[in-house]
């Protein structure tokens, strides 16, 4: 099976690629690039800024905001994290994951260390959604996460290692063997839910790098267990307790492609909170709502939406990661601040906060829950003290579009450059085909 998709992403070429794919892709790596400013002076970024610095990782790539040149496992491994931290980044809704967070950092390391052309940084954040949306159709079966296993940073090593793959230009053989020595790292569970602390971004640093490393090493000849996901000792069985059906991975309809299906979040947080987060926004904007006039908060979503782990939760926060999982965060967040975003969000233990998420109920609303897994949405009725009862409903999530991504790489970037500058990385990214090089756009991204 594997060596069948190694066949499929090989034949990934940007001429062949329709308009709307490749422009996801670029749109997508812009976005990238604003969530990673966003969380540029973060302290996990510092952090593992500093360690890399420790060990010696000079070399020829760009950390996003900061100055000096690293080595591309240092430059993708910190890109990644810092994709992450807010949980601005683009969803795979199909398969719960997150391609961008590792494909795109990947990607953008090592073709600037190669000097790659934009229309194989294209080809390569394709083949890495690809990839993972293929593997991720029948690895994260229903039940998945209960396990204990993060479906996202699972995931991500085939994603990375994808994209890595096609900017080292393998063939077939050897992009097999680098998403099956890829397949021995898929990792990450998700008990940050419960802890509020960073691993959630730590787990794609560790994707990341070894992504990476599995592709240099099928490069270099090593070779992998082309069985690594449908063999009998496989990932298959062993994420999921017994034999799955891998033929799904390989279909697909002509000039479909598996980025085209994922969406850019519109907010901070899990995907399964985005839509209590948007009903919540909608709900304020038509009604004037005094927090202490609020008795009781009910938010209406889908059993998944209810029972994955960490969305169901109404404090105390511990962090971030904890506040941006919780449909209670969410609705609090907008209700108090009038919004979510990440300056809402490191505000996490405000006590305005706690008090009105621990009014609020989540259950499971059988309206939402039919319209699930096509539509994720959400309601949410809130109860007044004098009786009054105001209340929404969204049907779906409302993504970001082209032109609110570019908002938001323009406001990520206002502590990084100036307008000029913003514009030029901006027309650069979305015009990446015109690119001899991707260090013409990665090198305006560094510290000025």
């Amino acid at each position: 099976m594997l060596l069948e998709l190694g066949k499929i992403l090989e034949s990934i070429k940007y001429e062949t690629l329709p308009e709307v794919t490749r422009e996801k892709a670029k749109v997508t790596l812009l976005n990238f690039l604003a969530t990673g400013l966003a969380a540029a002076n973060a302290p996990a970024a510092e952090a593992e800024i500093s360690v890399w610095s420790s060990v010696g990782g000079a070399g020829d790539c760009v950390i996003l905001g900061h100055s000096g040149r690293v080595s591309p496992l240092a430059a993708a491994s910190v890109n990644a994290m810092m994709g992450q931290i807010y949980l601005f980044e683009d969803c795979h809704e199909h398969t719960l994951s997150h391609p961008g967070v590792v494909a795109i950092p990947v990607a953008l390391a090592l073709g600037q260390k190669s000097r790659a052309s934009g229309k194989q940084v294209v080809e390569a954040i394709v083949s890495g959604y690809e990839a993972i949306g293929r593997i991720g159709a029948v690895l994260i079966a229903p039940g998945f996460p209960s396990f204990g296993q993060r479906p996202a940073s699972t995931l991500a090593p085939f994603g990375g290692a994808a994209a890595a793959a096609k900017i080292f230009a393998l063939d077939s053989h050897k992009t097999c063997d680098a998403l099956a020595i890829a397949g021995n790292t898929a990792s990450g569970v998700m008990e940050f839910v419960n802890s509020g602390a960073e691993d959630i971004c730590l787990q794609n640093c560790f994707a990341a790098k070894n992504s990476i490393m599995a592709a240099m090493l099928a490069m270099k000849g090593i070779k992998g267990s082309a069985s690594i996901l449908d063999g009998h000792f496989g990932l298959g069985k062993a994420m999921n307790r017994k034999e799955l059906d891998w033929s799904p991975a390989l279909k697909a309809a002509p000039g479909h492609y598996m980025i085209d299906e994922s969406f850019i979040k519109r907010f901070p947080g899990c995907g399964h909170v985005l839509a209590t987060a948007q009903a919540a926004m909608a709900l304020v904007a038509e009604n004037e709502i005094a927090t202490e006039e609020i008795e009781k908060v009910t938010i209406g979503v889908s059993k998944g939406g209810k029972e994955f782990p960490g969305v169901d939760y109404c404090g105390p926060y511990t962090g971030t990661i904890s506040a941006m999982m919780s449909h209670q965060f969410m609705t609090a967040s907008v209700l108090v601040f009038g919004e979510v975003s990440a300056k809402t969000v490191d505000m996490f233990d405000n006590p305005d906060i706690a008090n009105i998420a621990r009014k609020i109920n989540v259950e499971v609303d059988e309206q939402v829950n039919q319209a699930a897994p096509h539509k994720t949405g959400a309601k949410i009725k809130i109860l007044l003290k004098s009786g009054k009862e105001v209340s929404n409903y969204q049907q779906d999530i409302i993504p970001l579009n082209r032109d609110e991504v570019i908002e938001r790489f323009i406001s990520n970037a206002e502590d990084f450059f100036t307008s000029s500058q913003s514009q030029d990385i901006i027309d650069k990214a979305l015009n990446l085909e015109l690119l001899e090089s991707v260090d013409e756009l990665m090198s305006l991204l560094g510290k000025r």
